[in-house]
């Protein structure tokens, strides 16, 4: 069957507006979408399959921005690495201008991830291979290292990331299989659900935020003026390429990261936006260029962690895992069988990737963006009790579990008490995701080597990384205390130019 045939592009365009449904509702997840979705597409056909696939997966990244600009809600955990800098942008300047930021970075990424992927990568998959718990270690420990000091307050970007990790330590042991902080209860045997802690944190707060204070409703109305006030065409499209343009080098590093975090086994594109994210936020980059750079990784990192997947039978995340099942399930065995009896196949990945990357996420971008503007004519009230509704329906769908709601309702209280505290929510859910990670491949070394910590440095990788992360500790720390030398010394100024009584 060839790629234009008409089943196929029907099925890429069907499963990118599915995708996208499934990333703009918070708790619903792409994992879930393409997990939903296999019971169908084992009957069309590989070739059809495959396209709906990759329609599935480059939508659904891409959609949770929509959350995040309009109700400061991400859809999914990666836009979760720049919702406030988005959010703001559409505050600032229009929502138009935030979704274009969020889909033609995006597809840019995307693009240059497929490169990567056609090209074969041998040099990337040879270094994945020498990724054991000990390099992973070091490079979870960098994207924490960025994660605390990508905010203003060191104590309360750090504090926020402790809370993270805590929360994540519910439930079994991940090496040693004991239960932890459970307080006898069944259900926190699983630990707290990622996807219900982010829902909570971002959802269920922001409509407390939006409860307490009357000021949020002053910020909505402008929000909707300057949706009316604003060409929609030429903020979505004219105005991010000439960001685009001026930032092509931070797209270009952003794209190259998030293909390279997402080859990585286990990795994929949450940990890619968290770590170009939050690496432009401690250059001093401003909102748009965090965001471009979290958002051009993201998708990066989906076309990147293909390439394990088809080379060597090696998932790079949970989407790719569900993707060697399907491999396996219709007879098809991944590596160099794939590209040696299923040439056609390949090559019709390569044009469905190039498809979606230039037609589906740019236009669905643009479609979004015009939905957006419909929505802001929508009353507050009803729009944020629209908004809890979802985060209700999305929690309970993920696990069909009455107890996920009572969870719900006190991580949210817990995340408006942490905004009314000046504390990131973002770095909570960082901990959340890399507190595990840490914990898990630092007990893995620990069991096989005895416990012997030296055998974190006897590996070249490892060495490097480690390195990585004392230079990133040494700069930071003296670009913060170059920061307080400055403010003591305006502090002093001022208080001598101030007139004696």
């Amino acid at each position: 069957m060839s790629f234009f045939s008409p089943e196929a592009l029907l099925a890429l365009l069907l499963g990118s507006l599915y995708g996208a449904v499934f990333g703009a509702i918070p708790g619903l997840t792409a994992t879930l979408a393409l997990s939903l979705a296999i019971p169908v597409l084992l009957f069309l056909g590989p070739y059809v399959a495959m396209a709906a696939i990759i329609g599935i997966t480059s939508t659904a990244i891409f959609a949770g921005d929509i959350g995040s600009v309009l109700v400061r809600i991400p859809g999914t955990p990666a836009s979760a690495a720049y919702t406030e800098e988005i959010y703001d942008i559409g505050q600032e300047r229009s929502p138009a201008y935030a979704l274009g930021i969020a889909s033609i970075p995006s597809a840019i990424g995307s693009l240059i991830g497929l490169v990567f992927l056609v090209l074969g990568s041998l040099a990337l998959v040879w270094l994945a291979k020498q990724f054991s718990s000990f390099e992973y270690f070091w490079l979870v420990l960098l994207g924490i290292v960025s994660g605390i000091f990508a905010v203003p307050s060191l104590l309360k970007g750090a504090i926020a990331f402790g809370i993270g990790m805590l929360l994540a330590t519910i439930g079994y042991d991940p090496a040693l299989g004991h239960p932890r902080f459970t307080f006898g209860q069944p259900n926190l045997l699983g630990g707290i659900d990622f996807i219900i802690a982010l829902v909570a944190f971002f959802g269920v707060s922001e409509v407390l935020e939006h409860l307490f204070h009357g000021s949020s409703r002053q910020e909505f109305r402008r929000l909707e003026r300057l949706a009316r006030g604003s060409s929609v065409f030429r903020e979505f499209f004219v105005e991010t390429w000439r960001l685009c343009l001026r930032e092509k080098w931070g797209l270009w590093r952003s794209s190259v990261i998030g293909t390279f975090v997402g080859f990585l086994p286990g990795a994929g594109s949450d940990i890619a936006a968290w770590i170009c994210s939050n690496f432009r936020r401690m250059r001093g980059g401003t909102k748009e260029q965090i965001t471009l750079e979290g958002t051009t990784a993201n998708n990066a990192a989906v076309a990147g962690a293909w390439i394990p997947a088809m080379a060597l039978g090696i998932p790079g995340d949970t989407l790719t895992a569900i993707l060697l099942g399907m491999f396996l399930a219709m007879g098809i065995t991944p590596g160099p069988e794939l590209f040696n009896k299923y040439s056609s196949l390949v090559v019709q990945i390569y044009l469905a990737f190039f498809l979606a990357s230039v037609v589906i996420m740019p236009f669905g971008g643009y479609l979004s963006a015009l939905i957006v503007n419909a929505l802001l004519k929508i009353p507050m009230r009803a729009l944020m009790g629209m908004v809890l509704g979802l985060c209700v329906v999305g929690t309970y769908a993920v696990n069909n579990n009455p107890f996920d709601l009572y969870l719900l309702a006190i991580l949210g209280a817990l995340g408006f008490v942490l905004r009314q505290g000046g504390f990131p929510i973002g770095q909570v859910v960082l901990g959340m995701i890399l507190g595990p990670l840490l914990e898990q491949h630092f007990m893995v070394s620990m069991i096989k080597t005895h416990w012997s910590f030296a055998s974190f440095f006897e590996r070249p990788v490892a060495i490097l990384l480690a390195l990585a992360n004392a230079l990133l500790v040494a700069l930071m720390l003296g670009i913060r205390y170059q920061q307080w030398r400055r403010l003591n010394r305006l502090r002093m100024l001022a208080s001598l130019a101030k007139p004696e009584e």
